[in-house]
């Protein structure tokens, strides 16, 4: 097999359309520069990707993203995640 690369894959297309920062993309659509970066992150902490992760705590800080609004987004998509574990555990226990 040859060598892949991210841009064989048009989920990356699609990832670019939709103007994600870390691809160098530009949006004309609703959201901010700033919202991207934040989606970019709570996806990637959800996500648990490690390397995924530092490159948008990275991309967000050189984007001028205030680290209080860093730690709200992964605060909130923790609480989030939390909120899902504790439904699906309370609805395997048949309450």
């Amino acid at each position: 097999m040859d060598k892949m690369d991210y841009a064989d894959f048009s989920l990356i297309h699609a990832q670019k359309a939709a103007g994600d920062p870390i691809l160098g993309s530009v949006s004309a659509g609703e959201l901010t520069e700033r919202e991207r970066h934040l989606i970019g992150l709570a996806v990637a902490t959800t996500k648990g990707c490690p390397d995924c992760t530092a490159v948008r705590l990275k991309a967000a800080t050189q984007a001028g993203i205030p680290d209080t609004a860093v730690q709200e987004a992964i605060n909130l998509t923790a609480g989030m995640n939390a909120g899902f574990v504790i439904q699906a555990a309370v609805r395997a226990c048949g309450k």
